[in-house]
């Protein structure tokens, strides 16, 4: 894998790392003031979207990430290929997370989301990893970043217990509370996306289990809106909602039509966890559902191209 990097700030990031870099030609000033966001969980789905968001606005991003099973390679290949050569971005695995020099003018994010919706081997370890990278900045030793958590609105996190832990210890941290998030790159282990590969109904219904179906919000959506929802208020916790009532019964009906009877949920009733943040919707769910309908049809092909070579 080839890293691309730019500018002083972000050799500064990675000079307990030993990676070699050039400094491109970009004035002092811009170069050590400049933020940087730290993606953690880049190649899954709402990181990806949030990396790539930044990415399209000029801004540097370190990409944090992990290796996952190898039916799921090609899909962070493919990520890769989007991303990867923006001489903005640079990408380090997990492990290597805690040796990075951070600044307090730059931006953490951490998709506590895309864990919970995902199907990882080792998540302990990799809670592990996160909850020991936010311990060293509870020691007063290295100032704090601009720490943002993303987390699913259901009942039971009980698995972040840890990183929630340690994250509420410092001062500027916030937590956003998503709802269904879905589109292209949506987690196979959830509900659309299992609804879209004509999983079995014992599949489905799991999945639906899992998430909250009180709302959903499309992810471009989600992300075109993040800079306002982290300005527009001074609390903790924030949730956000759709401006479109019913929004994820409009999306699943999309999908299982007639058969949606036959589909059981568990967390129809509204959970309110933070201060409601409306995300105005421009993506009707016809067209979203759609959209992830087209991007399912290409990574099958994908899928199919690759087991042939």
């Amino acid at each position: 894998m080839i890293y691309f990097y730019n500018s002083l700030h972000t050799i500064q990031h990675l000079k307990k790392l030993d990676v070699p870099g050039e400094v491109g030609l970009m004035a002092y000033e811009e170069a050590v003031f400049m933020q940087t966001n730290i993606v953690i969980g880049t190649y899954r789905f709402v990181g990806f979207y949030v990396t790539q968001y930044f990415l399209n606005q000029g801004k540097e991003v370190i990409g944090i990430d992990w290796a996952d099973s190898e039916a799921s390679q090609y899909i962070m290949e493919e990520k890769e290929l989007e991303i990867g050569r923006n001489s903005n971005y640079i990408y380090f695995p997990i492990n290597k997370l805690k040796l990075l020099d951070i600044s307090q003018q730059d931006m953490v994010f951490i998709s506590l989301y895309d864990i919970q919706s995902g199907k990882l081997d080792k998540i302990d370890f990799l809670i592990g990893e996160i909850v020991s990278f936010i311990e060293k900045f509870k020691n007063g030793k290295d100032e704090a970043p601009n720490f943002v958590l993303f987390m699913p609105i259901e009942k039971d996190v009980s698995i972040f217990q840890s990183i929630l832990s340690s994250i509420r210890e410092i001062d500027s941290a916030k937590i956003i509370f998503l709802p269904t998030i879905y589109g292209p790159w949506q987690s196979e282990g959830m509900s659309f996306e299992a609804g879209i590969n004509q999983l079995g109904q014992y599949d489905i219904n799991a999945a639906i289990a899992a998430e909250y179906t009180g709302d959903a919000l499309y992810i471009t959506d989600f992300v075109n809106a993040l800079e306002a929802v982290l300005t527009s208020s001074s609390d903790r916790d924030i949730q956000l909602c759709s401006s479109i009532d019913d929004h994820w019964n409009k999306c699943a009906n999309l999908i299982f039509g007639e058969s949606m009877d036959s589909f059981t949920s568990q967390s129809t009733t509204k959970i309110k966890k933070g201060t409601i943040f409306e995300v105005q919707c421009k993506m009707e769910p016809e067209e979203g559902i759609a959209l992830q309908r087209k991007h399912n049809k290409r990574l099958n092909l994908l899928k199919k191209w690759r087991k042939r070579d």
